[in-house]
């Protein structure tokens, strides 16, 4: 019956779109409340008690088609942000998800998983993750300091914000931290509780440690657990 049904939803995606439209109805979310003045999309995805705190405007979250959220949170504070979420495989439990300032964004790819923790991104600056990413639970991400720090001769800000870039194909065990103006290579995995604050230079490898270093390379990860 179940394979029917996804044969049925993949000729005709406006019955995908109906049926997400009536599991979000009987799960409430608190969207329509900023509908008028921002742009929220999530057609044909499932949301499961998530809350939206969008203050400002030009703001924008858009979600994709089949992409599943369950207890997570969007706050956004400030002008012209922006949260994308792609769809396909996207399972993502008990995430807070913040931009605040103008024009800061998370964009993230199709078939991501993520099983709990922080993405924040300000001053403008980006958090881009790409598709088939792996996050444990506990991940805190966040391109910025949220205080300032000053130079004591020059009286200047000398910790501005800065973008974080992460690949295809990345794991995240869990507990990791990654910092402003960390670039993680597609097809690697960090190991539990590393901290990322820089760029990493080489693909289908294991960085682990505080600060992350590598330590294995010519590797690859599935999700299946092989015997």
């Amino acid at each position: 019956m179940k394979e029917r049904i996804k044969n049925l939803m993949k000729r005709k995606p406006w019955l995908l779109n109906l049926i997400a439209w009536v599991h979000n109805f009987l799960r409430y979310n608190n969207s329509w409340k900023y509908r008028r003045r921002q742009t929220i999309k999530f057609s044909g995805a499932f949301l499961k008690k998530c809350r939206f705190d969008v203050n400002g405007t030009n703001n924008s979250i858009i979600i994709g088609s089949k992409a599943r959220l369950n207890n997570c949170k969007f706050i956004i504070i400030g002008n012209g942000c922006k949260i994308v979420i792609g769809g396909g495989s996207t399972i993502i439990s008990d995430t807070v998800f913040w931009c605040e300032d103008e024009n800061s964004t998370i964009i993230i790819g199709d078939d991501f998983t993520m099983e709990g923790g922080h993405i924040a991104t300000t001053e403008g600056e980006s958090i881009v993750i790409g598709n088939d990413c792996m996050f444990s639970g506990g991940i805190d991400i966040r391109n910025g300091d949220s205080h300032s720090i000053m130079d004591l001769a020059s009286k200047k800000r000398i910790n501005r914000a800065k973008p974080v870039q992460i690949g295809d194909h990345v794991w995240l065990a869990a507990y990791v931290r990654i910092l402003k103006g960390a670039n993680i290579p597609s097809n690697v995995i960090i190991g539990n509780s590393s901290v990322v604050s820089t760029a990493l230079e080489k693909e289908n490898a294991i960085y682990a440690g505080m600060p992350a270093k590598l330590v294995k390379e010519s590797i690859y990860w599935e999700r299946e657990r092989f015997t």
